[in-house]
């Protein structure tokens, strides 16, 4: 797998932007700082996926439509999560695993590649 340097930077500003749209649209004070952080770093990671990740051996277009898929429901728990007052728990738990579970079948496709 490789990674293309422009199109990680434009994955960044990308998530950059995301994440400052869930912090103007969150309603609680509470937690807001950390539900843009986690929407900076999980918009990061599958737009990363989904933009800038080549193969030679094949298996890119399988990591984008993972990618994608991973994406819109990271998306719509942080607008959901930007939208209604939460605890901390239930959203490190949903995202973390949402995160995981992406991460893991990322890795399986690599590995099933090689």
């Amino acid at each position: 797998m490789k990674l293309n340097g422009f199109l990680t930077f434009i994955s960044a500003a990308l998530a950059g932007l995301i994440a400052f749209g869930i912090f103007i649209a969150n309603s609680g004070d509470t937690y807001r700082v950390l539900v843009t952080i986690g929407a900076a770093l999980s918009m990061f990671v599958t737009l990363g996926g989904m933009i800038a990740v080549s193969s030679p051996n094949g298996g890119t277009m399988n990591i984008r439509v993972v990618s994608g898929l991973f994406f819109v429901a990271l998306l719509i728990t942080h607008i959901v999560f930007s939208f209604v007052s939460i605890s901390l728990p239930p959203y490190v738990i949903i995202t973390g695993l949402l995160l995981m579970v992406y991460l893991l079948i990322c890795y399986g496709v690599m590995r099933a590649l090689k």
